[in-house]
């Protein structure tokens, strides 16, 4: 009986339950502290100013969460979803601007972030719902992409946000709500993580088609036009440098005859000098004589 107790327990990575209860401390503590920060009036604000600009979008995720502790929130699951994924993507395109507007690797990772979690959402809570079939979601490339590969992505650029972040914190506060704003992100995904591991396990729209081969093939075709074309530029320019040799060899050997032409009237007008100084010298010796 204990080993088969110790064969049932579920590590706390590995339950449901404990993680949304772990993120719902989170958010509650990542909202305090920054509000708190706010208040007590810290002057720069640059560290955390996603974070608290982003209280909305937390307050949504502590409704969520809470709601789906309840037996109200387990049956209108489905449409939690849908409210949940609606607000992250209003985030995506919000961070989106916020890179146009302000460029920087710290915009650029949020924005990274939101994209991943978005797929991430899309093509897991929308599993085994009407708005998966209706859309077709099963044919998104996306699909594709493994449950874990979209953990260890959205996990590595949570990390090296959150690296960046502390290299440029100037204050306690910001490093603090930091650290809390990088692990919500990694406790919600883990929560996305293992709801797609129980709809892979009961096999829940799970035989899906999508993938990446006709994207490869048309990226293939481009490449293989690209590599044409510059093949016909190298082949062009390879035939007009042989144009170009040839016209310098016949203007070299024209140059060469030219040469040969001017040393040969040189010699002839030697030469004419010549019979001239000899005629005038025999002219001369004939008068002489007489």
């Amino acid at each position: 009986m204990r080993m088969s107790k110790k064969e049932n327990q579920v590590k706390w990575y590995e339950s449901g339950n404990a993680i949304t209860t772990l993120i719902i401390i989170t958010i509650l503590a990542t909202i305090f502290c920054s509000q708190s920060f706010a208040v007590i009036g810290t002057s720069d604000f640059s560290v955390f100013t996603s974070v608290i600009n982003h209280n909305s979008l937390y307050l949504v995720a502590l409704i969520y969460f809470v709601l789906l502790k309840t037996r109200s929130g387990k049956k209108y699951f489905n449409y939690l979803n849908a409210l949940l994924a609606f607000f992250y993507f209003i985030a995506t395109i919000t961070s989106l601007l916020t890179v146009i507007q302000s460029f920087s690797l710290n915009t650029i990772l949020e924005f990274l972030k939101n994209v991943v979690l978005l797929l991430y959402l899309f093509h897991t809570l929308f599993r085994d719902t009407r708005v998966w079939k209706e859309l077709k979601l099963g044919n998104s490339p996306f699909n594709e992409i493994k449950n874990d590969s979209y953990y260890y992505a959205l996990f590595v650029l949570v990390v090296f946000g959150l690296v960046v972040n502390l290299i440029s914190t100037v204050v306690i506060s910001g490093l603090f709500v930091s650290i809390l704003d990088a692990l919500y992100i990694l406790l919600f995904g883990r929560y996305i993580y293992l709801y797609h591991e129980y709809l892979d396990y009961h096999e829940l729209d799970s035989n899906n088609k999508g993938n990446f081969n006709e994207i490869r093939e048309n990226i293939s075709n481009s490449v293989d036009e690209a590599k044409n074309k510059v093949n016909d530029v190298l082949d062009k320019t390879d035939i007009d440098e042989k144009i170009v040799g040839a016209a310098d060899k016949v203007k070299d050997a024209t140059k060469n005859v030219l040469d040969k032409t001017d040393i040969d009237d040189k010699i002839k007008e030697s030469v004419d000098k010549i019979k001239k100084d000899v005629t005038k010298e025999k002219k001369s010796t004939k008068k002489g004589d007489k």
